[in-house]
């Protein structure tokens, strides 16, 4: 195995775990609602409903 060939090998290896931990990081449990919180933030309604009726005040 040549030089060139073993460090590529390294490096896949290192890209791996570096992705290996990234995702055990951010789907661990004690991090799911800290990173799914801005998910369900942006869902929430900020406006009130409509009136149901579907009259309008006119002034």
């Amino acid at each position: 195995m040549t030089h060139r060939a073993l460090a590529y090998l390294l490096f896949t290896l290192l890209l791996a775990g570096v992705f290996a931990w990234i995702i055990a990081y951010y789907f661990s449990r004690k991090r799911y609602d800290r990173v799914e919180a801005p998910k369900h933030r942006m869902l929430a309604d900020d406006d009130p409903l409509p009136d149901s009726t579907g009259s309008r005040r006119e002034g």
